[in-house]
């Protein structure tokens, strides 16, 4: 059985209420889809904490499970087009990882939005198969 499948996808962001510009002015995502190595650089494996009482006994257990937000977004995002900001007399654009990690806070919602839709693509992966 041989699958076809795409490398690379696009995604339109809601941040700012982007899905509402007309199509040439939506900011847009275009990122690589995961390879499995990607996917396990991304994803931490749970780490097991026993706490233990004087006596020695384990009295709990705690799963820690840290997820590098960064590193997803450096692993999968190829570009990011349409996405700017400044004032009236500069413009900085917003196009690749570390451009969108540098920029203000306020592209905080933006860059949550991009790994949580990446986080979904790395848990949830589907074949877009052509036949």
């Amino acid at each position: 059985m041989k699958l076809t499948i795409s490398k690379e996808g696009e995604f339109i962001p809601e941040f700012n209420k982007n899905k509402e510009l007309a199509s040439t002015d939506q900011i847009r995502v275009r990122f690589r889809y995961p390879t499995l190595t990607m996917k396990n650089r991304c994803r931490s494996k749970p780490q097991a904490k026993g706490i233990a009482a004087a006596d020695g006994k384990m009295e709990k257990m705690e799963i820690i499970i840290n997820k590098d937000e960064f590193a997803t977004l450096k692993e999968m995002l190829i570009g990011i087009d349409n996405c700017s900001f400044g004032d009236s007399s500069s413009e900085q654009k917003i196009t690749n990882a570390q451009t969108l990690i540098d920029a203000p806070v306020v592209f905080e919602p933006l860059l949550k939005e991009i790994v949580k839709e990446f986080d979904r693509i790395l848990d949830e992966p589907s074949i877009d198969e052509k036949n």
